[in-house]
């Protein structure tokens, strides 16, 4: 049999891929009449079950949660109850047997009037069509109703119709109580294991124990979020290779929160990044502890705390996840106090320099820098004073911090060009998360007697743009040129306002020290933002090339203009946290 192939509608897609499982094909090309006829049976024995129909039970899967999938199915009419349990399978049954009769003629006829399916696109035989509602096409439009008259819905052919019968095994719901959802992804060997293993042998796990049918939720996170992370972290561990196929081909894999309860019905796409794929597979191949680490401590919702601690935990999981599936940075969220007056990094520093590397997309060279950076603050004497700086210090205030490091000799101006690039000055709260992070997992280390991960490996060279390759000149440039370059180095240091700057760099103009082109480079019209940030870079150099000309006492002033400039990034991130 052939035709069979994705159709890039979530619903269909979703059903196919259970259909193959049930069938047990590793291909959708390789079904034939006999997979199908053998996967129907399957899914009647499963969805006329006493377990599916509730019968002596305290609930009943086919008016419950499944009526959020199919409302007003085959299995819930009323009319359809009044031979009782019999009477509702032999219904089901009869309307089975019609779908996979339309669906077997689909693909094996090729009558003279053949209509086109919206659905695969496929010419098929136009007795082959039914009208498909809300009742058995989620999200259709249309009144669902316990008779089909009047009522509007969409035409499709008995292939897709019969896919969709299948849907169920591929929902799953996050967490007890929790919304319903499903992954789709066109490729087999991942929807197909969902649906093998978390629809039709966990329906058929409930059913020999006994047990009301519902979907799959143990995820023991929070939010539909949490599940789909989970699911991935599941995923992986057991079926890694067959995971990869989606991030190395490129497959897009989107998770569907929806509804089509007759209450009101929704959709929600979460689509799942593919380095973050690429990530936890990395993750697993460097270590399976950092690995169970990185799941348990920042997705896990123990079951045993109270309900102040259940919530607190409960909206940090979710938020970890969200921005998981966002692609978000999470160091801000995952330091925390020890009860000995220190800090962990929840998820270990394994994963989340993977995850930054990966996820995020940080260079791998200012991930090295930052290393190193964090780990000469922790060995310093004065660890405790540098590290409580960063940690108090508001967004505008850290270009600042990390200047006084430069003075200190902790970084090289260049690198502080590279951990705060030029237009990119948000970046400076994450190079903090980064440090702090680094500093305090060290000291833990360092208390339980065990070795650092291994640090990245550092360029012999770094390179810079245009902008700081010309600021590191005009340094130079000015060093020599300035009649007292310490006066003028402590009045730009201490300039409040972007005109006290302009009045210091035209001073140097004055003094042959800077040419007109450098002026109208160092102070650009209408930028203040911009006039702050090359300040500040140009007094990274000097500070490296005239270290011991400085004033001991010297403090560098980030005036209020600057302030200002950054407070619509900090209030930004601060919202998205």
């Amino acid at each position: 049999m052939s035709g069979v192939h994705w159709t890039g509608q979530p619903f269909v897609d979703a059903g196919l891929a259970a259909l193959a499982a049930v069938a047990k094909v590793n291909r959708l090309e390789d079904l034939d009449e006999g997979h199908l006829k053998v996967a129907c049976r399957e899914l009647e024995r499963i969805m006329t079950s006493d377990q599916a129909l509730g019968l002596n039970l305290d609930r009943a899967f086919a008016k419950s949660s499944l009526s959020q999938v199919f409302p007003n199915s085959e299995l819930v009419n009323p009319s359809n109850w009044k031979n009782g349990p019999d009477g509702v399978r032999r219904k089901y049954r009869d309307a089975l047997d019609q779908d996979l009769k339309r669906a077997i003629a689909a693909v094996r006829d090729q009558s003279a009037s053949l209509q086109r399916c919206v659905v695969c696109g496929d010419l098929r035989p136009a007795e082959t069509f039914s009208p498909l509602r809300r009742d058995r096409l989620p999200l259709t439009s249309g009144a669902v109703n316990f008779y089909p008259g009047l009522a509007f819905g969409v035409e499709l052919c008995g292939l897709c119709t019969l896919a969709l019968r299948f849907l169920p095994l591929s929902v799953l719901r996050a967490g007890e109580g929790g919304r319903i959802w499903f992954l789709h992804c066109q490729e087999l060997t991942v929807s197909g294991k969902i649906a093998e293993q978390y629809g039709w042998q966990h329906f058929n796990k409930q059913i020999s124990a006994g047990q009301a049918l519902d979907f799959y939720g143990e995820w023991r996170s929070a939010g539909v979020e949490g599940a789909v992370v989970r699911l991935l972290f599941q995923l992986l561990r057991q079926f890694p290779n067959q995971l990869r196929a989606i991030y190395e081909l490129g497959i897009p894999a989107i998770a569907y929160v929806f509804s089509n309860d007759n209450r009101g019905g929704y959709v929600d796409a979460l689509p799942i990044p593919a380095t973050l794929l690429d990530f936890l597979q990395s993750l697993l191949l460097e270590s399976k502890q950092a690995f169970q680490d990185f799941e348990h401590q920042l997705l896990d919702l123990p079951p045993d705390l109270d309900k102040r601690k259940a919530d607190a935990r409960r909206g940090f999981v979710q938020n970890i996840a969200q921005r998981m599936l966002r692609a978000e940075p999470l160091l801000s969220q995952c330091l925390v106090s020890t009860g000995d007056e220190g800090k962990q990094l929840l998820g270990g520093w394994i994963g989340h320099r993977l995850y930054l590397l990966e996820v995020y997309g940080m260079a791998p060279t200012t991930l090295a820098i930052l290393e190193r950076l964090g780990i000469t603050l922790a060995q310093h004497d004065d660890a405790k004073k540098w590290l409580g700086r960063l940690e108090r210090a508001r967004l505008n205030e850290l270009r600042a911090i990390l200047l006084d490091m430069v003075r200190a000799q902790f970084l090289t101006a260049r690198e502080l060009a590279a951990v705060v690039p030029p237009n990119e000055p948000w970046a400076a709260g994450l190079a903090r998360d980064v440090v702090l992070a680094v500093a305090y997992e060290w000291q833990r280390y360092q208390a339980n007697g065990a070795e650092f991960p291994r640090l990245l490996e550092m360029p012999q060279y770094l390179e810079t743009d245009g902008v700081i390759q010309r600021l590191e000149r005009l340094a130079e440039q000015l060093r020599r040129g300035l009649q007292n370059p310490k006066a003028w180095l402590a009045d730009l240091s201490t300039a409040r306002t972007v005109a006290q700057i302009r009045g210091v760099y035209l001073r140097a103009v004055r003094q042959g020290a800077l040419s007109a082109s450098d002026f109208l480079f160092l102070v650009p019209f209408g930028e203040v933002s911009r006039v702050w940030q090359l300040r500040d870079y140009l007094l990274a150099f000097l500070f490296e090339q005239a270290r011991d000309e400085l004033p001991p006492d010297l403090e560098v002033v980030e005036g209020e203009e600057a302030t200002v400039a950054l407070t619509g990034i900090e209030e930004s991130a601060s919202l998205s946290q």
